[in-house]
């Protein structure tokens, strides 16, 4: 599914969190990995920092150069004949840059960190990252830490669309060798009394067996996609929360070391900004752990 993967890198070790599971990835599919490099921000704040003298010519060649030869010594360290590893450097915006490469290129998957700047730049990191998240043609795999990805979740609705993280999920535990739960967020209908009370009116225990009989359908719903995907050779597990969806996803985020949570969004290019305070939105501002982060299809474009 990932053949070809866009690895957006500033030179810091932080960015390069991004790099084993890309390369994993990579190695599994016999792919290509893409190493970006973006002159952005350096070029901006080198005056600042008192380069002023043969600025911005030969100032701005030294950053080409360094870039070059950064992304170099990557593909040198980190090459294998089972894959294919590119390199670009590219001056501009840097959330521009790497959704106009990824259109370009085709990519299957962004692997980026949202730690990726650092020092004097790091105030640019969040924008950078959700920008790239709103416009991305891919999906998004956004880094947190070096740590490996483990134990993968899969949050689910019971929708066609939220599915669609289905996929792309088991693919990253496949390549990685991590195991997955599929959770899914079902209301407290407790919460309509009125509605119980109403069908208990009619019908003695309606009211109650209609409560009961929302979470046993959750729960098989979730059964049948963890044995329909079991031929995989995943150790796939199944998890309920009762409550509203982000409080749920991330109190079982927080109790069950997860490092990898997978969502789809909804909307026409991932998290625009029509749709910020979503779910999935809520969920990337309030989890700790990395998210691989899947926009909608053309089919489910708004």
């Amino acid at each position: 599914m990932f053949k070809k993967i866009l690895v957006p890198l500033d030179g810091s070790e932080l960015s390069e969190w991004a790099l084993e599971p890309a390369l994993a990835l990579g190695m599994r599919c016999g792919g290509e990995v893409l190493l970006l490099r973006v002159l952005v921000a350096e070029t901006m704040l080198a005056p600042a920092l008192g380069e002023l003298d043969g600025w911005p010519d030969q100032t701005f060649k030294r950053y080409c150069k360094e870039a070059r030869d950064y992304l170099e010594t990557i593909q040198q360290v980190r090459a294998r004949p089972d894959f294919m590893l590119r390199a670009r450097v590219i001056e501009g915006d840097a959330a521009a840059v790497i959704v106009e490469t990824a259109e370009a290129e085709k990519v299957d998957l962004i692997a980026m960190s949202t730690h990726g700047y650092s020092g004097i730049t790091r105030w640019m990191v969040g924008s950078v990252t959700e920008e790239v998240l709103r416009s991305a043609p891919c999906p998004v795999l956004v880094m947190r830490s070096p740590g490996p990805l483990r134990h993968i979740l899969i949050t689910l609705d019971g929708s066609e669309l939220s599915q669609q993280a289905l996929r792309p999920g088991l693919e990253i535990a496949a390549s990685l060798g991590g195991e997955v739960t599929l959770l899914r967020a079902v209301p407290d209908v407790r919460i309509e009394v009125s509605e119980v009370e109403r069908f208990e009116r009619i019908e003695r225990g309606l009211g109650r067996g209609l409560r009961e009989g929302a979470y046993d359908y959750a729960q098989t719903y979730l059964k049948s996609l963890a044995t329909a995907n079991r031929s995989r050779g995943l150790y796939i597990r199944t998890a309920m929360q009762i409550g509203p969806a982000v409080e749920g996803i991330l109190k079982y985020v927080e109790t069950n070391q997860i490092d990898l949570i997978v969502m789809s969004t909804r909307g026409r290019t991932g998290l625009r900004r029509q749709v910020l305070g979503s779910t999935t939105e809520k969920v990337l501002h309030g989890a700790d752990c990395s998210m691989l982060i899947v926009p909608p299809t053309a089919h489910h474009l708004n």
